[in-house]
């Protein structure tokens, strides 16, 4: 087996155009390059950047919130975690004009274009890849959902146009198994028929509303797409070895 193969990752070099805050929490980070024209990118899909770290660099796993391939450009959305780390740091200090590597976006979860109606449940961290799958839904598509952020400060603004979706807030709870959130998805009403639910955010939560969905609400397995977007003690989770 070629191990030097399997372990080989696509560099892209990127420049920073812009930087801007979304929340008091998160920032957005425009990143420009000649080949992010050429890339496909699926609602939802997220890729890797490579922060700066001691005297080399760390894996991190960012969310894209924009592709503009006529532009040669895509926004990610990074949330700034209190335990802090290489991208938390890279995330308050970058600026326009630095130089960033990137790896090729991928994609856990996208849309089921064949769902009677799509459910979008997370916290902040999975607001920004489920609020860029339902901009890209059709302005007919039915949609439910609810999203889990600490307080009112950090609810994620979705694409200007689309109807929001509810906030519930956990205050001082846990975000880890998050009791709030699994409390407002057992009291949403939902659309009838078949439909298609996107679980996105820390794992245990994850976990915890997918087990509620199948025995409780009888959906199928297959029918409920997740995405852990972060586990306690874990930095650059989903991002594979550095």
């Amino acid at each position: 087996m070629n191990y030097a193969r399997r372990t080989t990752r696509t560099a892209l070099l990127t420049r920073v155009r812009s930087v801007s805050a979304v929340t008091a929490h998160m920032r957005e980070i425009e990143l420009a390059g000649p080949e992010i024209s050429r890339l496909r990118v699926r609602p939802g899909a997220h890729l890797v950047v490579r922060v700066p770290a001691g005297d080399g660099h760390a894996r991190r796993v960012y969310s894209i919130w924009r592709h503009s391939p006529r532009d040669a450009a895509l926004t990610i959305r990074v949330l700034e975690h209190a335990a802090g780390g290489p991208g938390c740091a890279w995330a308050r200090t970058v600026a326009a004009g630095d130089r960033i590597t990137v790896e090729p976006p991928r994609s856990k979860i996208t849309l089921d274009e064949t769902a009677g109606f799509h459910l979008f449940i997370g916290d902040e961290t999975a607001a920004v890849p489920l609020l860029a799958m339902r901009a890209a839904l059709p302005s007919t598509a039915r949609v439910a959902g609810v999203f889990e952020a600490a307080g009112a400060g950090d609810e994620v603004p979705g694409a200007e146009g689309a109807p929001p979706l509810p906030w519930v807030h956990r205050g001082t709870a846990p975000a880890v198994a998050s009791r709030v959130l699994l409390r407002a998805v057992r009291e949403l009403e939902l659309p009838a028929g078949s439909g298609a639910a996107y679980l996105a955010g820390e794992s245990d939560t994850c976990r915890l509303i997918q087990r509620h969905l199948v025995e409780q609400r009888g959906w199928s397995r297959r029918a409920v797409h997740l995405q852990p977007q972060w586990t306690p003690g874990r930095p650059g989770f989903g991002a594979g070895q550095s």
